[in-house]
């Protein structure tokens, strides 16, 4: 049994970590370029456009409704055939998207162009990431490597934005967009072509990790461990795990579109606050490989609650401290380090913890749709109530409240899952 963490097997460079290499990419390129840079573009379209912003940012909830769809149907497919095939597929609906949205000069082109890049977010990041870690690598070092695969997404909000910020100085949005899409083409695309193997087997290596019970598991006359999706939807823990990730994604998605909007609010120059938004992501580099090695060494029944209650005190401290700037900046960045984990790398995890092997990338779908539906919402309300009210104070109050339940029901769901856990 491998239970530990080795860059070789078999004398050979262990394949599974170039599995993290492509996850690492797809979280910096992909899943940034889908979630987190979208602020970089506001002020440039909606001016450039003539429209409000709020009319501008309805082509995201387009995008996440749609995912809502894309993704347990592209989960239960990589599950049971090519993960390399869907992701190459999301790469292409994302060029697509990005060539539509810097052609576009109305509204409608960012509205058809949020169809592809919908089934382009759900196909690349992060869903295909954990189902990829997953089959490489096994419970004692499975946080570990989802930890490293999910940091991308922190580097890539760091990187991406200057750039971006530079290509649209240059030659306005269109050419901001059409970065993007040749990232997709000319780099993503290509990585995993070569890089997505699905198996070990397929290169001739074993899982890294893996439990006594996981080695009986993945014997080949043996049955995998676990549920079935439609075991799983039938527990109450199951959607407790989903209502927790749409709570936890809801504040998400305001936070990384509004902070620096209640930075300025409170006094900060905005170059400032632009540089202190992409500290905070950056911190990721640290934080989330943290949250995954405390899965490998105290489970993800304590990560999971733990990650969350940290995630809400990032809320808290933005409730409380806009009148002092250091103080928020400092635990606004601290506490998003050690919180934000809670969203990319704790739900696949959680849901391997609580249901097993045997429907996993069906799953992990379902948690990717519930993630959709949370970020469908939150920046948009978050907006609202910072128009109705002049300020995004109240809005954090209640993400305080809503991330801490989560945290809670992530409790409640191991405990009701230990009770009647009968496989």
């Amino acid at each position: 049994m491998n239970d530990k963490i080795q860059l070789k097997q078999d004398g050979r460079f262990f394949f599974g970590w170039w599995i993290v290499f492509l996850g690492f990419c797809l979280m910096l390129l992909a899943y940034v370029g889908f979630a987190s840079l979208t602020s970089v573009f506001v002020i440039p379209v909606t001016e450039a456009l003539g429209v409000g912003r709020g009319q501008w940012m309805l082509y995201m909830t387009i995008q996440a409704l749609v995912g809502v769809v894309a993704s347990p149907i592209l989960g239960k497919l990589m599950q049971k055939g090519s993960v390399k095939k869907w992701v190459s597929i999301g790469c292409l609906c994302g060029a697509v998207a990005y060539v539509i949205f810097s052609q576009s000069h109305s509204l409608t082109g960012f509205y058809i162009g949020a169809l592809f890049i919908g089934v382009g977010f759900a196909a690349c990041a992060p869903m295909p990431v954990s189902i990829l870690i997953n089959s490489w690598f096994g419970g004692k070092v499975k946080g570990t490597a989802s930890g490293i695969a999910f940091v991308g997404s922190g580097l890539g909000g760091f990187i991406l934005s200057p750039l971006l910020n530079s290509a649209i100085t240059a030659g306005g949005y269109s050419a901001g967009y059409l970065v993007l899409a040749g990232v997709y083409l000319v780099i993503l695309l290509p990585m995993t072509l070569l890089l997505a193997v699905k198996t070990p087997e397929d290169k001739g290596f074993r899982r890294m990790g893996e439990t006594e019970t996981e080695v009986v598991d993945n014997s080949s006359d043996h049955e995998k461990r676990g549920m079935t999706a439609g075991q799983a939807m039938k527990t109450g823990e199951f959607w407790l795990a989903i209502i927790s990730c749409i709570m936890v994604v809801f504040a998400s998605s305001a936070i990384l579109m509004n902070d620096i909007g209640y930075y300025v609010e409170c006094g900060i120059d905005a170059a400032k606050a632009a540089s202190y938004h992409g500290i905070m992501l950056g911190l990721l580099l640290f934080g989330k490989p943290i949250i995954g090695l405390v899965t490998d060494k105290l489970g993800i029944r304590v990560s999971a609650p733990l990650s969350t209650f940290i995630f809400a005190a990032t809320f808290l401290v933005m409730f409380l401290f806009g009148g002092s700037p250091g103080i928020l900046v400092a635990g606004v960045c601290i506490c998003y380090c050690l919180g934000a984990p809670s969203i990319t790398v704790v739900p696949p995890l959680l849901i391997n913890g609580m249901f097993g092997e045997k429907d996993y990338g069906t799953l992990v779908g379902y948690i990717n749709m519930a993630t959709s539906i949370g970020g469908a919402f939150g920046a948009t309300i978050a907006a609202f109530i910072y128009d109705a009210t002049g300020s995004y104070v109240a809005f954090w109050g209640v993400a305080t409240i809503g991330v801490a339940i989560a945290a809670v029901l992530r409790i409640i769901c191991f405990a009701i899952n230990k009770k009647n856990r009968n496989w």
